[in-house]
C-alpha cells in the first residue's frame, strides 16, 4: 500500500471521528446540560463516562487482537474464539455497569439500569465488530458508519428533547451504528466455539484489557474522582473545560488505529520516520493548543452559559493534557506492534498510579485547578516513558537503520 493510501485513509478515519463527536460535543450535550441545569448533568456526564469506560475497551481489544491475529487465523485456516470472547465481555462488563450504577446514582433504579446495559452492550459489540471494516482497509464504509451514528446522535436528541431521557441520544446513535456494521459484517455468524488458538488470543486480550481500562480510566477516571471530591457541578465546570482539547484529540487520535492497521503485517521498522512523525505531531499539536485556548472561551460561553467562566479558568490545563495524551498515543501502535504486550500493561500500570497520586496531591494543595495540573504532569511524565521504551526497544532490536518504507511500499503483502 503506498504512502498515499496512508494519508487518504487516515484522512477518512478523521472526518469519520471527526463528525460523531463534533454533533456530540457541540450539539447534543449542551441541549442535555441547558435543559438539566449543572448538578443534574454533572451526574449524567459522570453515567456516561462510567459506561465508556466499561464497554469501549472490552470492544477495542477484542478489535486489536483480531486485527494483530486475523493473519495467523486464516494462515490455520481457524474460524472461532471471539464471538466466545464478545459474549464473556458483554457479561463482565454490564456487570461492573450494574455497579457502578447503583452507585453514582446512589439508588437502585431498574429502568437506568436496564438502559445502561443495553447501551454498553451494544456500544461494547460495535467497538469489536467494526474491525472487519479495518482488516480490509475499508475506511470509507468506516465514515458511512459513523455518518449514520451521527444521525442517531441527533434523532436521540430530538428524542431526549421531547421525552427527557437522555439515555435515548446514545441508545438510538449506538443502534444505528449496530445495524449498519452487522449488514456489512459475518462476523457474528462466525461458530461461538473456542479453538486451538484460544489460549494465546485470551492471554493477549487479557494484558491488553488490563491495559486498556487503566489507559482509559485516566480518560475517563478524572469525572469518576471529581464527582465524590467536589460534586455534580465540578463534574460540569470541568468536562466543559476539556471539550475544546477533547475535539482536538479525537479528531487526529484515529491516525493511530489506521497506523496499526498498516504496520500489522510489518516485521522490522526504522526510528527516523517516527522521529519525524513524532515531530509532526507534536507541531500539530502545539497548532491545537493555541487554537484550543483562543477559540476555547469563546465557545464555552455559548454552549454553557451557566458555568463558561469557572471551565475558562483550567482551560489551558486540561488543553495541554489533551495535547500531551495525543502526542503519547502516535507512539502507542509501533509499541504494540514491535514490542512485547506485556509493556502495554507497565507503561498504563506507572501511569495510572502517577495519575491517582498527582491528581490526589495537587488537588490537595490547590483544588480544581492542582487536579488539573497533576494530571498534566503525569501525563508528561506517561509520554517520556513511552519513547524510552520505543527507542529502548528499537535500538535492542538493531533495527534503527530500517525506514518505514518496508511498511508503506516493500509489504506487498498488504
Amino acid at each position: 500500500m503506498s504512502k498515499k493510501g496512508f494519508i487518504i485513509d487516515s484522512l477518512l478515519n478523521i472526518t469519520a471521528t471527526t463528525i460523531p463527536i463534533l454533533i456530540l460535543q457541540l450539539i447534543s450535550l449542551p441541549i442535555v446540560g441547558s435543559k438539566l441545569g449543572g448538578e443534574e448533568y454533572g451526574l449524567v456526564v459522570t453515567l456516561i463516562s462510567l459506561f465508556t469506560l466499561l464497554s469501549t475497551p472490552f470492544g477495542n481489544v477484542l478489535n486489536n487482537i483480531r486485527l494483530l491475529q486475523n493473519e495467523e487465523y486464516e494462515k490455520e485456516s481457524i474460524v472461532g474464539d471471539f464471538n466466545y470472547l464478545l459474549i464473556r465481555s458483554i457479561i463482565l462488563s454490564s456487570s461492573l455497569v450494574i455497579l457502578g450504577t447503583i452507585y453514582f446514582e446512589g439508588t437502585f433504579s431498574i429502568y437506568s439500569i436496564i438502559m445502561m446495559i443495553v447501551i454498553s452492550s451494544i456500544n461494547l459489540s460495535r467497538e469489536y465488530l467494526i474491525v472487519s471494516f479495518r482488516i480490509t482497509l475499508n475506511y470509507k464504509g468506516i465514515l458511512l458508519n459513523n455518518i449514520i451514528l451521527s444521525v442517531g446522535y441527533l434523532v436521540g436528541t430530538v428524542a431526549f428533547y421531547f421525552i427527557g431521557d437522555w439515555q435515548l441520544i446514545f441508545l438510538i446513535g449506538y443502534g444505528f451504528s449496530l445495524f449498519y456494521i452487522l449488514k456489512n459484517s459475518n462476523l457474528l455468524n462466525e461458530p461461538t466455539i473456542k479453538t486451538k488458538l484460544f489460549k494465546k488470543t485470551t492471554y493477549s486480550s487479557c494484558i491488553l484489557l488490563l491495559s486498556s481500562i487503566l489507559k482509559n480510566l485516566m480518560v475517563y477516571a478524572d469525572k469518576l474522582m471529581l464527582f465524590p471530591l467536589l460534586g455534580t457541578k465540578a463534574v460540569s465546570i470541568y468536562y466543559s473545560a476539556t471539550i475544546m482539547g477533547k475535539i482536538i484529540s479525537m479528531a487526529i487520535n484515529p491516525i493511530n488505529s489506521v497506523i496499526l492497521s498498516y504496520i500489522r503485517k510489518t516485521k522490522r521498522f526504522g526510528t527516523k520516520k517516527i522521529t519525524f512523525l513524532l515531530f509532526g505531531m507534536s507541531i500539530i499539536g502545539i497548532f491545537g493548543y493555541f487554537i484550543s485556548i483562543i477559540i476555547g472561551p469563546y465557545l464555552l460561553r455559548i454552549l454553557y452559559r451557566e458555568w463558561a467562566e469557572d471551565s475558562i479558568k483550567i482551560l489551558y490545563i486540561t488543553s495541554a493534557t489533551a495535547i500531551i495524551t495525543v502526542i503519547s498515543s502516535m507512539i502507542n501502535p509501533f509499541i504494540l506492534r514491535f514490542t512485547n504486550i506485556n509493556f502495554q500493561l507497565i507503561i498504563n500500570g506507572v501511569y495510572f498510579i502517577l495519575y491517582i497520586i498527582f491528581a490526589f496531591v495537587f488537588y490537595n494543595l490547590y483544588g480544581l485547578e492542582g487536579f488539573c495540573i497533576g494530571i498534566l504532569l503525569s501525563s508528561v511524565i506517561n509520554l517520556v516513558l513511552m519513547v524510552s521504551i520505543f527507542v529502548w526497544s528499537n535500538v535492542k532490536k538493531g533495527s534503527v537503520d530500517k525506514e518505514m518504507d518496508d511498511c508503506f511500499i516493500n509489504d506487498k503483502s498488504i
